[in-house]
Order: C-alpha cells, then sequence, then structure tokens
C-alpha cells in the first residue's frame, strides 16, 4: 500500500518515515506541488501528507490541483503545518478537501493510528470495486444461462415430439381385447413394460392392468367412456409386482365376422410425467428469470431515459455556458482576442475593440499585423508562443497609451488566444509595498534603538531633576529645566519613532469616527484660535469602524497639526467624514500652498520633512497606523490647499462579530 508524503525539508521527510515506517506501507517522497503532481500520475495511493508551506507552488494550490484529477477526487489528504495555525488557513484546508489538519510538532501514535484507518478505508475501497467488477462478470453468466435454458427448452419440445413417434411403434404395448374386455393378444412390449410374459395374460381381463380406481374399465361392452372416447389421456396401469404408474391409453375398435374387437394402445407415461414436471419447473425457473430480467431491462430502460434527460440537459447547460463564457469576456476589463494560424481575428472583445480603437467588424478576418504594422514589435513572441505551442507571458505599454500591459499568449488548435491586462494598478501597488518595506524597516530599527536610548535618557533626566533641587545649583535651575525640557522632547521623538515599530492593530473596540472627531474638537479649536486659524466640522452619519482610539487620535491630531502649521493666518481647516462606496472617509482639508510635486512621493517616509523643527515622524506614524487599521491615506495637492483622505473599509458582519467578542472578553 503506497502512501505519499510532501515536505520541502528533507529532515522533516525523514521524521515522517522513521513514525510511518512499516512492511505494510510503502513510503513515496516528494520534495515540492510539481513533483507530488507527477507522483500521482504514475500511482494510486492510500492517502497524502501534505505540508503546507513550501516554495513555488504551495500545499494549499497543490491540493487544489489534486482535487481537480477526476481518479483523485476522493484520495485523503493531511495537511501538516508548523506556521499556517490561524482558523482561516485551517478552513481554506478543508475547503479544499482535507480530510485532517496537523500541527507540528505533532504526535507520531496519533499520526500512525491515522494513516492505519486511512489505509483500512483505502484497502475496503480496493474490496467494494472487485466485488462491483464480480458482480457484473456474475450478470453476464446468469446472461448466458438464461439463454441456455431458452436451447434447453427448445431442445425438449423436439425430444417430446421424437418420443411421441417412437412410442405409436414398437414401444407401446399392444393388447387386443374381446367385447367382455378379456386379453386376445398382446404385443412384446407388454412383458417389459408390465411384467407378464404373453402366455400369462391370455382370457384374463384387462383389468389386471390397471389399478382399482379405474372403475370404468372391468365392463367395456357397457362403458360409454371406453365405446366413445378413443384415447384415455392417463389412467393408472399397475404392474405384476404391484407398481403403479401412469399410462395413456389409444383404444382402437374393429369388427370381425359380427365380432366387435378393441385394440388397446398403452404407452407408459412416466418419463413423460416426469418431463412435464421438469418442464413445469424450468418454465417456472424460466418465467422467474425473465420477469427478474425484465425488471431489470425496465430499470434500465428507466435509467436510460434519466441519462437522456441528463444529457439533454447537460447540452443545454453547456450551451448557456458557452453562453456565459462569452458574456464572460465580453465584461472582463481584459483585452481578449483570438488569432488563427495566418494572424486573422477570430474573436475580440469589447475592450479590445477599445484598445485597438476599431470595431469588431474591421478587425475580424483581418491580418493583425496588416492593421497595425507598428505592433510587430510583438511579433517574434507571438510567433514563439505558436510555433513551440508554450504559453508565452511578457509585458507591453499600450498600443495608444503608455499604460503598461501584461500580456499572456496561449496557443491552441485554432491559433492564439490573447489577453492583455492593465497592471498600472499592480505598479502603484508594488510602489506603495516597497514604501511599506521602508516603513517597515524603520520601525525594526526603531523597536532595536528605542529602549537602548530611552534608559541613558530616564538616567539623565534623573539626576539634573535631583541636581536641580540642590541649593549649590540654584542659580543654573534655568539651565537645568532647558536640559530636562529637551530630554522630554527627545523622549516624545523616541515615542514616535516607537510607533512605527507595531505591526498590528491591538484593543480594536466598535467605535464611531464622528464621536472621536468631536471629543477632540475642543482642543483642536483651541491650537488653532492661538494661531488665529478656525476649525470647521463637516460630519455626516457613518457606519461603526473597529478602531484603537488611542492610534486614531494620534492620526487626525498629527493630521490636523500639520494642515494648521500649513496654513497662514486666518486660514480655515475643514474635518469632514462621509460614505463613498463600501468605504468611510474622513478628509483633512487645509488652505495652505500644497506639496511640492517633487515632496509629493517623499510624503510618509521616516525623517522627510519640510519643516525647519519637524522630525519626519508625524506623516510616517499615520500612515503606519492606517496600515494596522486596514485603511489606506490618499492626498490630493494643489495651490490652493491639500486634503488628506483616509479611507476605511466598511466592516462586515464577521469582523464586528469578533472584535464586540474581544472587547467582552477583555472587559
Amino acid at each position: 500500500m503506497k502512501i505519499l508524503i510532501v515536505d520541502d525539508r528533507k529532515e522533516n521527510l525523514l521524521a515522517l518515515e522513521a513514525v510511518l515506517k512499516s512492511p505494510d506501507y510503502h513510503l513515496v517522497f516528494a520534495s515540492s506541488g510539481e513533483e507530488a503532481l507527477r507522483c500521482l500520475l504514475k500511482d494510486d495511493f492510500a492517502v497524502i501528507l501534505l505540508d503546507v508551506q513550501m516554495p513555488g507552488m504551495d500545499g494549499f494550490e497543490t491540493a487544489k490541483l489534486i482535487r481537480a484529477r477526476k481518479k483523485n477526487e476522493d484520495t485523503p489528504i493531511i495537511f501538516i503545518t508548523a506556521i499556517y495555525h490561524s482558523s482561516e488557513n485551517i478552513t481554506q484546508g478543508y475547503s479544499l478537501g482535507a480530510i485532517d489538519y496537523l500541527f507540528k510538532p505533532f504526535n507520531p501514535e496519533m499520526l500512525k493510528f491515522k494513516i492505519e484507518a486511512f489505509v483500512k478505508i483505502h484497502l475496503h475501497k480496493n474490496k467494494v470495486r472487485k466485488q462491483n467488477e464480480l458482480l457484473k462478470q456474475h450478470a453476464l453468466k446468469l446472461e448466458s444461462m438464461n439463454k441456455s435454458l431458452e436451447r434447453t427448452t427448445s431442445d425438449l419440445r423436439k425430444a417430446e415430439a421424437l418420443a411421441g413417434v417412437i412410442g405409436e411403434t414398437s414401444i407401446n404395448s399392444v393388447i387386443t381385447l374381446d367385447a367382455w374386455g378379456n386379453v386376445i393378444n398382446s404385443n412384446p412390449a407388454v412383458l417389459e413394460m408390465f411384467g407378464y410374459e404373453h402366455g400369462e395374460l391370455l382370457g384374463k381381463h384387462v383389468s389386471v392392468l390397471f389399478a382399482e380406481e379405474c372403475s370404468y374399465l372391468p365392463n367395456l361392452k357397457n362403458s360409454p367412456i371406453i365405446c366413445e372416447r378413443s384415447k384415455i389421456p392417463e389412467a393408472a396401469a399397475k404392474h405384476k409386482n404391484g407398481r403403479i404408474f401412469p399410462a395413456e391409453i389409444q383404444i382402437g375398435l374393429a369388427s370381425l365376422e359380427d365380432q366387435q374387437i378393441f385394440v388397446w394402445s398403452v404407452r407408459d407415461i412416466t418419463e413423460r410425467k416426469q418431463l412435464e414436471k421438469e418442464r413445469i419447473d424450468r418454465y417456472k425457473t424460466l418465467e422467474t428469470l425473465v420477469f427478474e430480467r425484465t425488471s431489470e431491462l425496465f430499470q434500465t430502460n428507466e435509467k436510460l431515459k434519466k441519462e437522456i434527460f441528463e444529457r439533454k440537459k447537460i447540452a443545454k447547460q453547456l450551451r448557456e455556458t458557452s453562453l456565459k463564457l462569452t458574456n464572460i469576456l465580453e465584461s472582463i476589463t481584459d483585452v481578449f482576442f483570438t488569432l488563427d494560424h495566418q494572424w486573422r481575428f477570430i474573436f475580440v472583445n469589447e475592450e479590445a475593440e477599445k484598445y485597438w480603437l476599431k470595431g469588431r467588424d474591421e478587425l475580424i478576418g483581418n491580418n493583425i499585423w496588416d492593421l497595425f504594422p507598428e505592433a510587430r514589435s510583438e511579433y517574434y513572441l507571438f510567433n514563439k508562443a505558436l510555433k513551440n505551442t508554450e504559453a508565452a507571458h511578457f509585458e507591453i505599454r499600450g498600443y495608444h497609451t503608455d499604460v503598461p500591459y501584461e500580456v499572456h499568449a496561449y496557443p491552441s488548435e485554432e491559433g492564439l488566444s490573447v489577453y492583455y491586462h492593465n497592471i498600472f494598478e499592480r505598479r502603484m501597488f508594488e510602489k506603495e509595498m516597497a514604501r511599506l518595506d521602508r516603513l517597515n524597516l524603520v520601525g525594526q530599527m526603531a523597536a532595536g534603538i528605542g529602549h537602548e536610548i530611552r534608559n541613558p535618557l530616564t538616567t539623565v533626566k534623573g539626576f539634573l531633576q535631583l541636581l536641580g533641587g540642590k541649593e549649590e545649583f540654584r542659580q543654573s535651575k534655568g539651565y537645568f529645566e532647558l536640559m530636562i525640557e529637551e530630554l522630554d522632547r527627545a523622549n516624545s521623538i523616541i515615542t514616535e519613532f516607537l510607533s512605527l515599530a507595531k505591526n498590528k492593530t491591538v484593543d480594536l473596540k466598535p467605535l464611531i469616527l464622528n464621536e472621536l472627531i468631536e471629543n477632540l474638537f475642543p482642543l483642536i479649536q483651541a491650537d488653532a484660535m492661538v494661531s488665529d486659524k478656525e476649525i470647521k466640522l463637516q460630519l455626516q452619519d457613518v457606519e461603526t469602524l473597529p478602531l484603537n482610539e488611542k492610534e486614531i487620535r494620534q492620526l487626525i491630531l498629527n493630521l490636523v497639526r500639520n494642515g494648521v502649521e500649513a496654513m497662514s493666518k486666518g486660514g480655515a481647516l475643514t474635518i469632514r467624514t462621509f460614505m463613498e462606496g463600501e468605504e468611510i472617509v474622513m478628509a483633512v482639508q487645509d488652505e495652505g500652498c500644497g506639496i511640492k510635486d517633487e515632496d509629493l512621493e517623499k510624503v510618509g517616509t521616516p525623517f522627510f520633512t519640510t519643516k525647519e523643527n519637524g522630525t519626519g515622524l508625524g506623516l510616517a506614524t499615520c500612515f503606519s497606523i492606517a496600515a494596522r487599521h486596514n485603511a489606506k491615506i490618499d492626498i490630493d495637492t494643489g495651490s490652493t490647499g491639500t486634503t488628506f483622505f483616509v479611507r476605511f473599509k466598511t466592516p462586515t458582519e464577521k469582523s464586528v462579530q469578533r472584535v464586540e467578542e474581544g472587547v467582552m472578553k477583555t472587559g
């Protein structure tokens, strides 16, 4: 029995081999998902042990491809992982058809018992499959027996006809009687049939040859039955030794010299009666078999009707699927078109018409290189894919725009299927990810050095406070206070610096963004009034969000203070909240001079600032807080001012429920 073990680490394979090694199993090892799929093409496995985290194709992708094969759709899969412990990972594993999800380190004995159970199940399935094959063979044998019985019945009919011909000749006992039923003569067959010699019956009444219940035999002359009927189909004949056997009597009447002579042809029908009984039994058996066969044929006919109905249904579904596929190709936002081997357009969707700036009636049937000779730079890659029958993937700039596209060309019997995917947003996302990576690096640095810096700051501040309180340093108290203020300022910078080191949001609670802003409004308004500036609120109804109150307060204060500092006296800063699709948006809009184009991409980078006394950590902290709340910050700037949009995703019912449960537990 074969077991497939998939893990990219050799030591894990050796450990599993040590646990599962048994003369009853044949262990097959694979170090990647691709190698595991090749093994499944060659052999049948009772169970598959599959590591989740692997380079290239991970365990989830491998399991999905395994389940796609008809042969392996029921093969048991056990996921083994040391990292992916979250409920989402476990749910994903079970949704892909896993029957178990184990965490490392695992219990070896429990694993052995589970493997033994799945091997037994596999053996049982094989046994059931073999039994089904035997049942099919048995059905064929029964059908053969049915035909044999039909031939036997036909042969029996022929044998009966032949026996009748023979019975009318020498095998019948022929007895000649006078009008009173006395034996006048008999043929030699009487000896074999009744056991009497020829001379023993002469002059005796014929009744000695029949049982007493044959009451119509003693007086033949007055018996209307014998006189009127020419045949007695069945009579109880009696052998000399007393044995009773059935006989058929054929009666003939002749007149000789005014004397009536009766000729009886007696046939022993014991064998015929036996054959009739056997024939009746066989007929009943055959009738039973015919009934069963008819029932099977009826069921088969019903199944055939259902199959025809299902096939019609499938054909309808295929037509609908084809229509849906066409609708999907027409509705996708990617450019899709197909070319034949002569580079002529076969199909184009609406996006392809927009891309080429031509209608499909101008494209279909025409050569792509004749219509668009400027696009011949892509000819080599298309031609390579078509000749080598291998998919080609490359990037280009748009034919009429400078937008980047990712091209996928797939060869087929008809020609080439091509689609262009707009990757402009992906490139922007990659840039954003690079920025977040830099932010994460700074955060890691903050976590490493922040603690070491605060320790000496605490010591210095403590000694300054101690010395400043002594009488001999009273004249220098102002210097001590200035040094302590500078240390507090350094500590606040380190506090902001350390906030970048957080990698996840903690203590989320269901909060309303408007309430947080209204609670901060007096403080914000007081700061603005000092510098002769105004704060306006335009708050619309928004949904409840899972937020960390302290971090969101810090985000709002940082954005507002940056906006206030960017304005001259008399300026107004507006804080707005509103719903935009499935997003909850907070906008902080100032009336400053805007952000320069060369500085816009650097905004949010740690230590980048345009202020004289700025640390460059305020906006970096805002971007970090937004990332921890699964939100993003967009910037709209110009000569009349700058607006920071903080876009929060609308929470699902499940996420809100999880946050409320967390609040109840912590509360």
